[in-house]
């Protein structure tokens, strides 16, 4: 398989991925209103994916490393998100919600750990800039998911969006399966010592703190959109604003990456997002919320592929699968605690206090990469 093909085939599969952890998202505002929930719970719900999205990396990686099988793992990934929100779409309860959100977590877990070590090991050369494409398309699917969510929703009510984005999840899945060329892979011994490394650890803990920024402002910017009696339509655009931007900060961060020093890049990138997202939360005029959306959207997306490299240059290349899977099990578990604390706070106080958090995560994760 060409290293083009590969390329392109991931770029789609991550595309429909990534797409997918929108969705729920831009429909909170109606969730939370239909079942009546608190901040806390609203909190914990749009957290609970991400709960599951961080255990499970951490076993895909693993097991990519372990047997080679990446094509089954990515499809049977996709498969499983699909199901869960066809199941969300049909839920009754606040609990049943809860339970396949985790479940579509854990099917979403399989595919980030295994296509970054995939293409790591075949980009040896410009490596940069191909996880900066391939970052793209997840960005993409973030930008298209949640603004079709948004529009589907106010046109056909919020259970229809769960309803339908599964038939794209499988028609996908049978594309990769049919396109995607699978190397035979060789086994070698893993050993996770090579993991416990405080080089490695740093970047995982700061890829944790800007994870919880981003969480936050996902799940609490069509909160505040709706408080401020905005549309569903709304939520989806600016999330979509937000995130297509994104791709153009993907390829930007990628290519930077290539040429300069990459801590120094994620702690400038990291303390210029925190303070625009923050500003984006705290503004109630609908252009100047447009004008922060973007700034903070194509700031804060050139951060992933600049971590992503680093990770992976810190990492012996056998393990790249493991060390991925480690990377994003603890960026999306501390991830799930932003929303929840968020919750909790916008409960025991105020939304507008819990705010803060957001300039406070991507400064934290800008002090901790600058640890030798």
């Amino acid at each position: 398989m060409s290293k083009s093909r590969m390329l392109i085939t991931t770029f789609f599969t991550h595309f429909t991925n990534d797409g997918f952890e929108l969705v729920l998202p831009t429909l909170l505002p109606l969730i939370a209103r239909e079942f009546s929930l608190t901040y806390s719970q609203t909190g914990l719900l749009a957290g609970s994916m991400a709960i599951t999205l961080g255990g499970g990396q951490f076993l895909t990686g693993y097991l990519s490393d372990k047997t080679g099988k990446r094509k089954a793992l990515i499809a049977s990934g996709l498969l499983c998100v699909s199901v869960s929100f066809y199941l969300m779409g049909i839920s009754h309860s606040y609990w049943e919600l809860l339970i396949w959100n985790l479940l579509a977590g854990l099917g979403a877990s399989v595919y980030h750990p295994v296509s970054v070590s995939l293409l790591s090991q075949i980009f040896t050369e410009r490596k940069g800039r191909a996880l900066g494409i391939h970052g793209s398309g997840g960005n993409l699917g973030m930008a298209v998911f949640p603004l079709l969510s948004g529009v589907l929703a106010e046109l056909y009510g919020w259970r229809s969006v769960f309803k339908l984005f599964p038939i794209l999840g499988i028609v996908i899945c049978i594309l990769f399966v049919l396109v995607t060329r699978e190397k035979p892979v060789k086994q070698e011994t893993i050993d996770l010592h090579h993991l416990i490394d405080h080089k490695i650890l740093i970047v995982i803990i700061s890829l944790g703190f800007v994870s919880m920024a981003s969480r936050g402002l996902h799940i609490f910017l069509p909160l505040r959109l709706a408080a401020l009696s905005y549309s569903s339509t709304d939520f989806g655009l600016f999330l979509s604003l937000f995130n297509g931007l994104g791709v153009i900060g993907q390829i930007i961060g990628g290519y930077l990456s290539d040429i300069h020093e990459k801590t120094r890049l994620v702690t400038a990138f990291s303390l210029v997002s925190g303070l625009t997202m923050f500003m984006l939360l705290s503004s109630d005029t609908y252009y100047l919320m447009i004008v922060f959306v973007i700034i903070s959207g194509l700031v804060f997306n050139c951060i992933w592929p600049i971590l992503f490299c680093l990770l992976t240059d810190r990492t012996p290349q056998h393990i790249h699968g493991t060390g991925l899977g480690l990377f994003f099990s603890g960026g999306y578990i501390m991830s799930s605690s932003a929303p929840i604390l968020m919750g909790i706070i916008s409960d025991m106080s105020s939304m507008g206090i819990s705010f803060f958090l957001i300039p406070l995560f991507t400064v934290l994760g800008a002090l901790v990469i600058r640890k030798k």
